[in-house]
């Protein structure tokens, strides 16, 4: 293979490129990122993210930087056709990630400390003004044609003459729902059969209490115009409103008629309109993520109706899953094959996710007052109130039959040597075993550890100031949790004895080299312990 011009390529600098930039060069991965507009997308579109988003900010070191604008959430309200309530979905209790259940935020905010999460690293580099042309793949890397655009108009693009070709070991479509390198992989989209205009509107009040007697997230299912009200984190507020039939767009580009809809709650001389556009939401799917070296993540691979929130999450959850197998195969840990878990895993959760977004969005879209009626005394004659709460892994690289595989990982706050904090700005970004005592492994199954870059923890090496990592443990009474870089559980065993072949199942679903790098790096001050083993033959 002659040279390349970076590991990875990325097409589309939004978020969920952004995050992926930033998790594959902070494993020191030579990253190029490409993106059509010059400069940052200076309004919101995504409103919310969950506690698993907030972990992955903070693996990336930006968390505290969001704390500030930030706003918890952790109920969604639903209000029926008379305007009271008709159901009230808690959103699953923090505990497990440490953070809070959800957040609404600002998303300029949010790209804005991506952006320079990305720029921080030596091995990024990010090239905005291109469109991507072409793409074509060879058996060892890929190559991607673009063209410069310029900008004589605030959005408003044109192409010029000049085009590079540029060349990686993959291409990572982050490049949202009209994605180029979807279609030129020759990935379809499956539509799920839901699409709905909206009048999405975004708010600047005078006074930041001003809304403060309507919840901070909520839905009305009025027959009359289906609306809904969230917070964009401390400062701005989002009303959304659906279009009725024989409506058009274009009815809706003149302020005078925005300020109608808003007249309940705010008026012209109360703030200023930030933003308003007619966005149609669809339910769509790709059948799969990987065509050879190219791969799709984000909006990309998914897109779905806003009533669960989770567009912007369902990307950020693609790019960790991803990152992770992406930075064995690029240092010889793992080989190719590797990627094929990808959509195997992530297509699951994602159709779920779809496909319940799009039943919200049925249960909230009726017109027929009688309906609505019946709607909201079934909802209010429900036993309990729904909690959302997001399955784990069904399929993809686990342990099938193992305890808590492809379950979430439990943060809590611990004392690790001289250092305390949350666990995972503990320890390093890669694999984790955590167990109750030291295991004694086989030389073999050390070794295999140590070379892709795993850390053992050992509870009674540390303080558990929280008890959330004992508890986790006794719980489900487990001597040892076998954890993903992604902070997903890929097996746990009730005995130490047990372990050898929980890592041997491992071994084989990375289709691990026994050639690579052997450390990972890592902003992780902590020092990285040898597994203890024995020898091959020796009783464990």
């Amino acid at each position: 293979m002659s040279t390349l011009d970076a590991d990875v390529l990325i097409v589309g600098y939004g978020p969920v490129g952004q995050a992926m930039a930033a998790m594959l060069a902070r494993r020191g991965h030579r990253v190029a990122a490409y993106e059509r507009f010059a400069e940052i997308y200076r309004l919101p579109r995504a409103v919310y993210f969950d506690d698993e988003m907030m972990q992955v900010w903070q693996s990336l070191g930006i968390a505290d930087e969001l704390a500030d604008d930030v706003l918890p959430v952790s109920a969604y309200h639903w209000f029926g056709a008379d305007g009271e309530l008709i159901v009230k979905m808690e959103l699953a209790s923090p505990g497990r990630s440490g953070w809070e259940p959800g957040y609404t935020f600002f998303q300029p905010n949010l790209e804005a400390a991506l952006d320079r999460a990305v720029r921080a690293q030596p091995s990024a580099a990010v090239h905005r003004g291109w469109d991507a042309e072409a793409l074509t793949q060879a058996d060892d890397h890929v190559a991607l044609t673009l063209r410069r655009l310029r900008e004589p108009e605030r959005g408003r693009l044109e192409p010029t003459p000049e085009t590079a070709t540029v060349r990686a070991r993959y291409v990572i479509g982050a490049d949202g729902a009209n994605s180029f390198v979807r279609e030129a992989s020759g990935i379809g989209f499956e539509d799920q059969g839901f699409g709905e205009r909206w009048l999405v509107i975004d708010l600047l009040p005078n006074d930041v209490d001003a809304l403060s007697h309507i919840p901070a997230h909520c839905q009305w299912c009025d027959p009359a115009r289906p609306h809904m009200h969230t917070r964009n984190g401390r400062r701005h507020h989002r009303f959304e409103f659906m279009l009725l039939p024989g409506e058009r767009s274009e009815e809706f580009d003149h302020e005078q008629r925005v300020w109608q809809l808003l007249e309940p709650w705010m008026t012209p001389a109360d703030g200023s309109i930030v933003r308003s556009a007619v966005y149609e939401f669809r339910a769509r799917l790709a059948p799969t993520m990987r065509a050879g070296r190219a791969l799709l993540v984000g909006d990309a691979a998914h897109t779905m109706p806003p009533f669960m929130g989770q567009g912007l999450c369902s990307g950020i959850r693609d790019a960790a899953a991803l990152a992770w197998r992406l930075d064995l195969i690029l240092r010889g840990l793992a080989d190719d094959r590797l990627l094929d878990s990808y959509t195997e895993e992530r297509r699951p959760q994602n159709e779920w996710i779809v496909n319940l977004s799009t039943e919200m969005g049925r249960v909230s879209c009726v017109f027929d007052a009688q309906a609505a009626a019946e709607r909201d005394a079934a909802l209010r004659a429900a036993d309990a109130p729904p909690e959302i709460t997001l399955p784990g892994l069904a399929a993809g690289l686990r342990a099938a039959g193992a305890p808590l595989a492809g379950a979430r990982a439990v943060q809590g706050t611990v004392r690790l040597g001289d250092r305390s904090g949350r666990f995972n700005d503990l320890v390093e970004h890669g694999f984790v075993v955590l167990a109750r005592r030291r295991p004694a492994l086989p030389a073999e199954h050390a070794r295999f550890l140590e070379r892709i870059g795993a850390q053992l923890i050992v509870l009674e090496d540390l303080d558990d100031l929280d008890g959330r990592l004992t508890a986790w443990l006794e719980e489900h009474g487990l001597a040892a949790v076998l954890i993903r870089p992604d902070r997903h559980v890929f097996g746990a065993v009730a005995t130490l004895d047990s372990l050898p072949t929980l890592v041997d199942d491992l071994r084989a679903q990375l289709y691990a080299t026994d050639e690579g790098a052997p450390t990972m790096p890592t902003d992780a001050q902590v020092t990285h312990p040898q597994f203890p083993h024995v020898n091959q033959e020796a009783d464990v």
